[in-house]
């Protein structure tokens, strides 16, 4: 719309002298030429460039009025890469511009024009609309905010067309040929747009060239000098580079799977185009196996194999890096990771103060380096990980040193001999947003207390430990964090506040083993910030890696045989009681011993019941349809419980282990209490239909409503809920023997 804006100030401006149109009837002619626009590069980085050829042919002269037939020929422009309108439809991007600018060139409409070259009227609009729109309906380009056909409205009106033909109006100094047709021209302007980007001024710089390239069947000197510019502006000859032309079908083939999630033949189509395209490649063409990972990551097969015969500098995306880096340090290889590192924090950094992907990078790198380094017995081997740290530090990329000097400090820990190593590592400060300061200061906390240092060093850490934490989990709920953007917080730094908790947990249970008079008070702290169930459901994989490093320890327990229940009320203390038996639900029979110990003529169920709706959540109201027909509501499964899997047939995890889910619902543990159910998310029923029939599964499937899995706060697939008989649900923990603890909730009376 800037281009539209600024040509139009422009074909207002004041003529500096006028030589008229002498064309005949039946005379051809051709103009192409570029259109520049350079924004704000610095702060939203937007350029566009776009170069256009059109033929002309003159149709009649009345009235001092012509007729011109304009015929598109040629749009090559940039929009993340090139577009040319010369491909065939099945090569062109599936952009809509591309799209629209293809059926362009196979069209043409119809201009009147004064003798002065002022475009009176455009005519033909309607049919090129119609054109563009039934194509599309054939291509799939995905629609953004905007319907197509609002998109073609929008975009191609007279203006437009009038803008694609500056070629006849004199503006200025000028040179024109004996047919007063302009030779060549200029236009540059600025324009200012107080409307753009929440009402601030941005400017443009916009260039317009063009020529008249051929007149009656003669091609001007000067016809291929617009179009070289154009080649190389657009990288042309790179862009129909063998790799290149490859690496955009493998792109098709991405947006190909996901347009189609689930769909039970997608995969072997795509390995049948890339078995196509390995033909035209060496087996060590590592430039091209690196693209190819960028559509087996999507497939079930074939990606890991290739990961590790592809080198990192050839790999296509960070996360692509994280993954190879994490095979290597699962077998001890320690080569690469300066250098995996180093193209996480350049190659692929973004634009933004962190990386884009930078709590996936770190949490990469803490739960696969760290735990090398956790694991590391030999001295050796833990001065050869140091090593490698301090060379990732004299990369001297700041947010990389600062993410791993928690895991610095806790080698130097685990080194550390004599009491001068281990104050200077109790001195040593470290809290970034990515370091995992809290997970590593409890570790080095344990390194110090075996190591024997005095206790007043030991309280001096744990203290700014515990002060670290609560800092953090405070800066979480501020919602404001330094350079962190608001989706950045929301949906990756925020869910670790589950994961500060249970730091904090850890540092207050170390802390009450310190000092005997604070014991129990401190216990009482360690108990309350226990991951609850609650967490899990938010963030389970979060509490899982970090369990790797410092155990689970049941601090409620430890607390009450401390003598905290001596202040507790019976109620109180058989409340707490019941949150452990929500983690652990084998916990129940002596739960129910202790509530009849104290209450022998009590109604254990009823309190029960009441405990578990009081701390976890309702299940929500629901109306699904089974992909066989029937509906089936929430109140259809009351008094039950009820096994539900949130799943896609487009979801790899998901359709890895959607067999066990199948083996329950064969071999149910007790069917009389237990239905096992599945529901599937962002698919379709013939995906469905199709996936259920090629395995030849039967357990039942309810169609998403799109709106269910909102409802349950469904956050990662697959997932898994335990619906209760009393009206609330708990999460199974991905990856759970799920058969042995559906048993033992089973034991549960309710």
């Amino acid at each position: 719309m800037k281009f539209t804006l600024s040509i139009m100030l422009l074909l207002t401006l004041k003529v500096g002298y006028a030589q008229s149109l002498k064309l005949k009837q039946g005379q051809k002619f051709s103009y192409d030429a570029t259109s520049t626009v350079d924004g704000p590069i610095s702060s939203y980085g937007y350029e566009s460039y776009e170069y256009w050829k059109t033929n002309f042919e003159v149709l009649s002269l009345k009235n001092d009025i012509y007729r011109l037939k304009a015929s598109p020929e040629m749009f090559l422009r940039q929009d993340h890469s090139l577009q040319d309108s010369r491909l065939p439809f099945k090569e062109q991007q599936k952009d809509f511009m591309a799209i629209a600018n293809k059926v362009l060139t196979l069209s043409s409409y119809e201009l009147e024009i004064d003798i002065d070259g002022n475009i009176l009227q455009v005519y033909g609009l309607p049919k090129i609309k119609q054109a563009i729109l039934a194509k599309l309906n054939i291509v799939p380009i995905p629609m953004g905010g905007q319907k197509h056909s609002e998109l073609v409205d929008g975009i191609f009106t007279d203006e437009y067309f009038k803008i694609h033909t500056p070629f006849f109006k004199r503006i200025g100094k000028f040179a024109a040929n004996d047919n007063g047709l302009n030779q060549s021209y200029i236009i540059e302007t600025t324009t200012t747009d107080s409307s753009f980007a929440d009402h601030k001024k941005v400017t443009d710089h916009d260039i317009v060239k063009y020529n008249l390239v051929a007149l009656d069947g003669k091609v001007n000197h000067s016809s291929s000098q617009l179009f070289t510019e154009a080649k190389e502006k657009l990288g042309y000859a790179k862009y129909y580079l063998p790799i290149n032309k490859a690496k955009r079908k493998i792109q098709e083939l991405a947006d190909l799977f996901n347009s189609v999630k689930g769909d039970q033949t997608v995969e072997s189509r795509i390995v049948k185009s890339l078995d196509s395209l390995d033909k035209g490649f060496a087996k060590d063409d590592y430039d091209y196996l690196g693209a190819k990972l960028g559509v087996l990551a999507y497939t079930s097969t074939g990606y890991w194999e290739l990961l590790q015969k592809v080198p990192y500098d050839y790999l296509p995306g960070s996360n692509d890096i994280e993954c190879k880096m994490g095979i290597d340090l699962e077998k001890g290889d320690l080569r690469h990771v300066k250098r995996a590192i180093e193209l996480s924090f350049t190659k692929f950094r973004g634009e933004e103060f962190y990386p884009l992907n930078m709590e996936n990078t770190s949490s990469n790198i803490h739960d696969t380096f760290g735990a090398l380094i956790y694991r590391i017995k030999s001295k050796d081997s833990l001065q050869n990980a140091l090593g490698i740290i301090k060379q990732i530090e004299a990369l001297q990329i700041p947010i990389a040193t600062e993410m791993m000097k928690g895991m610095k400090t806790y080698a130097k820990a685990k080194l550390a001999e004599t009491q001068n190593e281990l104050t200077d590592v109790a001195n040593t400060q470290f809290s970034s947003l990515f370091d995992k300061a809290g997970r590593y200061r409890i570790m080095i906390y344990d390194e110090l207390v075996k190591k024997q240092v005095p206790d007043s060093v030991k309280i001096a850490y744990i203290d700014y430990t515990i002060d670290l934490i609560r800092k953090r989990i405070d800066e979480i709920n501020s919602g404001v964090i330094p350079n962190v953007g608001s989706f950045t917080l929301e949906h990756f730094i925020a869910p670790n506040k589950i994961v500060y908790k249970k730091n904090l947990a850890d540092a207050y249970y170390r802390k009450s083993q310190l000092q005997k008079n604070t014991e129990i008070v401190y216990l009482q702290m360690a108990a309350d910030y226990l991951p609850t169930q609650q967490d899990l459901i938010d963030n389970n994989n979060g509490l899982k890696q970090e369990y790797k490093f410092t155990a689970f320890v049941p601090y409620t327990d430890l607390y009450l045989a401390a003598g905290g229940a001596a202040s507790m009320s019976i109620e109180d203390k058989l409340n707490k009681e019941v949150d452990m038996v929500i983690l652990e639900p084998e916990r129940y029979a002596p739960l129910k011993a202790s509530y009849l110990k104290s209450y022998p003529a009590g109604d254990f169920k009823t309190f029960f019941s009441g405990a578990l709706k009081r701390k976890l959540p309702t299940v929500p109201n629901f109306s699904l349809k089974e992909r066989k027909g029937a509906t089936v509501t929430n109140a259809d499964q009351a008094n039950k419980f009820v096994f539900v899997d949130f799943w896609g047939t487009w979801c790899g995890s998901c359709v890895s282990e959607i067999g066990e889910i199948e083996a329950i619902h064969l071999k149910n543990p007790d069917p009389k209490k237990l239905q096992v159910s599945t529901i599937a998310c962002y698919d379709k029923k013939k995906n469905v239909d199709d996936f259920m029939t090629k395995e030849k599964y039967t357990y039942p499937v309810l169609m998403s409503d799109g709106k269910v899995e909102h409802d349950f706060k469904v956050k990662s697939y697959p997932t898994k809920l335990l619906f209760l008989p009393n009206g609330v649900y708990l999460t199974i923990p991905y990856l759970s023997s799920y058969n042995e603890i559906l048993t033992k909730y089973l034991a549960w009376e309710i």
